[in-house]
């Protein structure tokens, strides 16, 4: 009988980690390691991607909330349930992605015996340590010694993050195995051919100039960054047209307008709102812009390599720098305004270089990231994490 592997997240919304947890639940091969998702909001747009076969179990439709405020209550009940959970679908192994999620199955984990991978997807000294988390000292160290325990083997999804980890919760760094993020190559290209998608950015007028910015809309994604460097890339491109697009959804949208209207560039900016097939939006892009402030290894600049689109990023963390390849795969860029349009103004002017770097991109990212070698690896780290909960 096959071992049962509960993949655990806070949702399945339209983020990077809901996805790879989402490809994980549904790759894994049935007769070998049997998937189920444990979420705390049983909601987002890849649940209706999920098959039957796959049961989902989530916390916010058991829950019976209290009168009154008392501080942690919630968090115990998730942990109970989830306790429960774990012991009542003899659960073998827990994969849980993000901090957030870790601090659950890390107390769950403990009280049931079950052994768990976790993932750590941004460096947590800017993730955590710069985050308006409340209680941030007490949740540090909290996942200290949830990747610590016995129960954990702590993932990374790239050499700088794990390293960035291991100083944060001083912790030795063998402690840690890196694994890049997958993409689904099959797939992405599928999807970007969709004829109904995009339409917007596709019909932008003759010559425009098409700048995407896809993810969160959130503080720490920087496209008010980006924003700025579109003002400054009007008066260096003067009577080129321009249309920067922000990909996606989130509680900085408001700030964002006013932003863009203060700037006086609201014209040239579209909000799309949540997109639930972004790769023909990026497909018809002359450049995907990763504008953040901090990123562990952005999915959304494995996914421009995939489809050959020119990429440009700050120097949001050493796993963008090492993809990019100082230069060979796409542009990094400082972390400002100026520096921003700049490196989009060469891209508009050097269009024949940004191209090449786009396809030696493509090749590379093609053959190191592919999902079906990943899901293997996941296969294997699973299956030996079981067994040696079994034979310690």
């Amino acid at each position: 009988m096959a071992h049962r592997v509960l993949c655990c997240s806070g949702s399945l919304e339209g983020g990077g980690s809901e996805r790879q947890l989402w490809q994980l639940a549904t790759g894994l091969e049935p007769d070998r390691l049997a998937a189920e998702i444990y979420l705390i909001y049983r909601r987002g747009m890849y649940l209706a991607q999920v098959p039957e076969r796959i049961p989902i179990i989530d916390f916010e439709s058991s829950y019976q909330p209290r009168r009154g405020y008392w501080p942690g209550r919630m968090r115990r009940a998730q942990i109970r349930h989830l306790t429960q959970t774990l012991r009542t679908r003899r659960i073998a192994c827990v994969y849980d992605r993000t901090f957030h999620m870790t601090l659950l199955t890390a107390a769950a984990c403990r009280r049931a015996n079950v052994p768990r991978l976790s993932v750590i997807v941004s460096p947590p000294s800017r993730d955590l340590g710069q985050s308006r988390e409340r209680y941030r000292w007490f949740k540090r160290r909290l996942l200290a010694a949830a990747y610590r325990a016995p129960q954990c083997w702590p993932l990374a999804v790239a050499d700088a993050v794990a390293d960035d980890a291991a100083q944060y919760y001083g912790i030795p760094r063998q402690r840690f195995r890196t694994l890049p993020s997958p993409i689904d190559v099959a797939a992405i290209a599928q999807a970007a051919e969709a004829a109904d998608a995009a339409q917007s950015l596709r019909q932008a007028p003759a010559g425009c100039f098409k700048i995407s910015v896809v993810g969160r809309l959130s503080a720490e994604k920087g496209q008010a960054l980006a924003l700025e460097a579109l003002a400054h890339l009007q008066s260096r491109l003067p009577g080129q047209p321009l249309r920067l697009s922000l990909i996606g959804d989130g509680p900085a949208r408001q700030s964002l307008q006013r932003l863009a209207e203060q700037l006086g560039v609201a014209e040239q900016v579209h909000f799309t709102g949540h997109v639930l097939n972004p790769y023909p939006w990026m497909a018809a892009s002359d450049v995907i812009c990763i504008p953040s402030h901090y990123e562990g290894l952005p999915n959304v600049a494995l996914e421009a390599m995939c489809l050959g689109i020119p990429l440009l990023a700050t120097e949001c963390g050493g796993a963008i720098v090492q993809l990019c390849g100082a230069q060979e795969r796409g542009v990094v860029a400082p972390g400002e305004a100026r520096a921003l349009a700049a490196a989009l103004q060469d891209r508009w002017h050097q269009a024949a270089a940004w191209h090449a770097r786009a396809a030696a991109a493509q090749v590379w990212v093609r053959r190191h990231h592919g999902l079906q070698p990943w899901l293997e690896q996941m296969h294997t780290l699973l299956e030996q994490r079981i067994e040696a909960r079994k034979n310690p």
